[in-house]
C-alpha cells in the first residue's frame, strides 16, 4: 500500500522533521507540497524531485491524494483542515490543531463524519525522554509536585503563530495529562501581555484531576530559552528537557539519563494509523483530534484566569 501525500507548509519543522521521515519510507508518495513563500519551495526542490508545488494550497487539494500534512502558521490551519476533511483526507496537524476550542471542535465532529484521521502531531509523545517518565508513572510511581518553565524571546511571527501560549506552550498544556493520566481541569495565575496582546509573563497553578497541582512559569521576551517539565516524585524524580531526561536521587542531585531507547516519530506513526498498523486503543497520542481540543482548552483557561483574576474550571473531553 502507499499512501500519497500533500504538504502545506515547508519551513524549518517540515522540512527538517516530517520530510525525512517521509522520505525514507517506500510506502509514502509525496504527490504535491504547497508553500506560500516561493523561497522555500525552492530549498526543496532538490529533494522533491518532479513533485508539483504551489504557492496555494487549493490546487494541491485537486491532485489524487490520501492524506494531508498542515505545517502552515497556526491562524491557516482551521481553514485548510476544514477544507481538506471536505475532499476525504487524512489529516495530520502541526500543533496547535486549530486557534480556538470552538474551531477544533468543529473539525473532531467533521472528521468522525467523513471517518477520517485528525492527528495532532505532538512529537513529545514520541520522544524517549517523555515516554520514560509516563512509563515510571503508570508502573504506580505517584507524582507529588510538577512544574514546567519555558523562556522564548519575542517571536516577530506571532501574528501568524499567536503568543508564545499558542506556539509553544499548547506541547505543555497537552504533556501534563498525556505522562500522568489526568486531564487538567483547572486554572488560576496572573499573565501579562505586551501592548499587541501576546503572553510575556505567565504564573499560573494548573489543576490535574485527582492529582498533584502542576506549577507553569512562561516568560516570554528576556533572551533566554528553556523548556522543561520537572516531575518529582517520592522515589524518583524527572525533569524533561525536551530529547534529554534528568533523574534525581534522594540527594537532590540531578543525572542525565542516557540509556533511553528510539522513541519514533509523529511521522511514521500517523502513517501506519493510516495503512491500519495501528490499535488505536493503545496508540500513543490521539487520533481523532481530541487532545488537541483539550489543549486549546487549557490554554484559553489560561488567557481567561489571567484577564479575569479567577479561577477557571476547564470542561474535561
Amino acid at each position: 500500500m502507499t499512501t500519497r501525500i500533500g504538504i502545506i507548509g515547508i519551513g524549518g519543522f517540515a522540512a527538517h522533521y516530517h520530510l525525512p521521515h517521509l522520505l525514507a519510507r517506500d510506502d509514502v508518495s509525496i504527490a504535491g507540497v504547497c508553500d506560500t513563500d516561493a523561497g522555500r519551495l525552492e530549498k526543496v526542490a532538490a529533494r522533491l524531485t518532479d513533485i508539483p508545488s504551489f504557492t496555494d494550497y487549493r490546487p494541491l487539494l485537486d491532485l489524487d491524494l490520501d492524506a494531508l500534512l498542515i505545517s502552515s502558521p497556526n491562524i491557516y490551519h482551521f481553514e485548510q483542515c476544514q477544507a481538506a476533511l471536505k475532499r476525504d483526507l487524512h489529516l495530520l496537524v502541526d500543533k496547535p490543531l486549530t486557534m480556538t476550542s470552538d474551531e477544533a471542535a468543529a473539525l473532531i465532529a467533521l472528521a468522525r463524519t467523513r471517518q477520517r484521521i485528525l492527528m495532532t502531531a505532538y512529537t513529545r509523545h514520541f520522544m524517549a525522554s517523555a515516554r520514560r517518565v509516563k512509563d515510571h508513572l503508570a508502573a504506580g510511581a505517584i507524582p507529588q509536585a510538577i512544574t514546567a518553565v519555558q523562556r522564548k524571546n519575542i517571536d516577530d511571527r506571532a501574528p501568524l503563530h499567536g503568543g508564545i501560549l499558542h506556539a509553544r506552550t499548547v506541547h505543555i498544556a497537552n504533556l501534563i495529562p498525556w505522562l500522568t493520566g489526568k486531564p487538567i481541569i483547572g486554572a488560576e495565575g496572573r499573565v501579562e501581555s505586551s501592548p499587541e496582546g501576546y503572553e510575556t509573563f505567565v504564573d499560573m497553578r494548573l489543576t490535574l484531576k485527582d492529582g498533584p497541582n502542576a506549577q507553569l512559569l512562561v516568560i516570554s521576551g528576556d533572551g533566554e530559552f528553556q523548556d522543561e517539565i520537572s516531575v518529582y516524585c517520592r522515589e524518583q524524580s524527572f525533569r524533561i528537557n525536551k530529547e534529554q531526561l534528568y533523574g534525581s536521587d534522594r540527594r537532590g542531585l540531578w543525572t542525565l539519563v542516557d540509556d533511553l531507547p528510539d522513541g519514533g516519530n509523529s511521522t511514521d506513526h500517523f502513517i501506519d494509523a493510516l495503512q491500519g498498523k495501528i490499535d488505536r486503543e493503545n496508540s500513543p497520542t490521539a487520533l481523532d483530534g481530541q487532545d488537541g481540543l483539550q489543549a486549546l482548552r487549557v490554554i484559553e483557561a489560561i488567557k481567561e484566569a489571567g484577564r479575569t483574576g479567577r479561577f477557571v474550571e476547564i470542561p474535561e473531553t
